[in-house]
């Protein structure tokens, strides 16, 4: 099985469980409090690990969070890239939790994750080569550097542009990457600022767009909550579009869906090479969909993450 670097983000979460999230100028009691680990790049290495794929996490964490190494460490990924800073604190995300829906809303401290360099990634990525992939999100520092050394080496790239900033297309090299995986607000924001337009087109015309734009891409994924998922893919001169409605699940946190939803996805889509490629595709976004689904139903980030058996179980 193919390799997969994560080179990601390490973070502490607080999460406060609120009646609804804090209107302005409103100050609202919790009445829950939790500590656990998170980060985008730290949930998804869980999604990856738990789903079984040979997962490799890069990451620089404060000695305030050497717990949340082992925490990675224990749901199969190996940890051996991850450094420790004696001097940065840890990047935190301060989440709000509402009871009413399960929504959230998340203030993120950069600390550790803005210490990260090309430098670093060169090093790390003397251990991998064509044939095994990268995943990155967009809460590191130097990430479109660290993207270019790894396209450099003949890895593979899936791109998941979160949280969305005017600076992912200036930073990132997107004519590198292989899969991107958006949800809708981040496709329309790279569709605006690629075209210059201010229309919003339906998710069935972003995907064309921005497949037309990245000659490059293998595919786009889109998550579209409540409405499920739109993909597109092409391979050999044939493409072809998937949409697939959301697994039903009762919604108590919604903090990691579309952390579990890649890390999920990638690690079918490199577990299942014999079967033809596009339904090799399809089978990757339906188990991708209902380890989602699952992980909405608990509380916490990669906690909420769940095994490759119980989504098998749930699928039927």
């Amino acid at each position: 099985m193919a390799k997969v670097l994560n080179f990601g983000s390490i973070n502490i979460d607080e999460t406060f469980e609120v009646p609804h999230l804090c209107l302005k100028g409103e100050t609202l009691s919790s009445v829950g409090y939790t500590i656990r680990g998170g980060g985008k790049g730290s949930n998804q290495s869980a999604a990856l690990g738990r789903a079984g794929a040979k997962v490799y996490h890069a990451g620089i964490v404060g000695k305030d969070a050497v717990w949340v190494k082992d925490l990675i460490h224990d749901q199969g990924v190996d940890v051996s890239f991850i450094k420790v800073d004696e001097q940065e604190a840890n990047g935190r995300a301060l989440i709000q939790v509402s009871q009413e829906n399960g929504d959230n809303c998340i203030v993120l401290y950069p600390g550790t994750n803005a210490k990260y360099t090309a430098e670093y990634a060169q090093q790390v990525l003397e251990n991998f080569g064509p044939g095994d992939w990268i995943l990155q999100q967009n809460e590191i520092s130097q990430g479109g550097a660290i993207m270019n050394v790894a396209a450099d080496k003949g890895l593979s790239v899936i791109f998941n542009p979160a949280p969305m900033t005017s600076s992912v297309l200036s930073e990132f090299p997107l004519d590198k990457v292989d899969i991107l995986q958006v949800n809708e607000t981040e496709a329309t924001i790279m569709y605006q600022a690629v075209t210059g337009r201010t229309d919003e087109p339906v998710p069935e015309e972003l995907v064309e767009l921005l497949m037309k734009s990245y000659p490059k891409l293998q595919g786009i994924v889109m998550t579209l909550g409540g409405d499920g998922v739109l993909a597109f893919f092409r391979h050999n001169g044939q493409t072809q579009k998937y949409r697939i409605p959301v697994a039903k699940a009762i919604v108590k946190d919604t903090t990691a869906a579309g952390d579990t939803f890649v890390g999920f996805f990638l690690a079918a889509f490199l577990r299942d090479t014999q079967q033809e490629f596009f339904k090799r595709v399809e089978s990757s976004l339906n188990e991708a969909n209902v380890a989602a689904a699952i992980s909405v139903e608990r509380p916490g980030s990669m906690s909420s993450v769940p095994t490759l058996n119980e989504v098998l179980e749930r699928s039927g």
